[in-house]
């Protein structure tokens, strides 16, 4: 009984705090500019493609057979965290969407 409390404090403490702190993270640096190398699209395309395998790794994690061994359980939850901490990732990057700083215009030659 106490395991299913240790587990339940796991995955809020890994949904609800790991993972909104991640993507605070990422949207601040996403604000400030950084990477110079992505725009927009780069943080929508990224949004997504972490998005889809986060949920690809929850979903697994959760439909997985443990059989009350203890080394699947523990694998279990190593998976949900990992698939929680992309989440987070995946979060951080749709914040970056809407944050991300417009660089001013590119100089022209003349």
């Amino acid at each position: 009984m106490q395991t299913v409390w240790v587990e339940l404090v796991f995955v809020v403490f890994s949904f609800f705090v790991v993972a909104p702190a991640i993507a605070a993270t990422i949207g601040y640096a996403a604000r400030k500019g950084k990477p110079k190398s992505f725009d927009r699209e780069m943080y929508w395309t990224t949004f997504v493609a972490t998005g889809v395998v986060a949920g690809i790794i929850s979903v697994y994690a959760l439909r997985m057979p443990t059989d009350d061994v203890m080394w699947r359980h523990l694998l279990q939850l190593a998976i949900l965290g990992l698939g929680a901490v992309l989440f987070g990732v995946s979060l951080g990057f749709g914040v970056g969407i809407f944050m991300r700083r417009h660089d001013s215009l590119p100089k022209t030659l003349d």
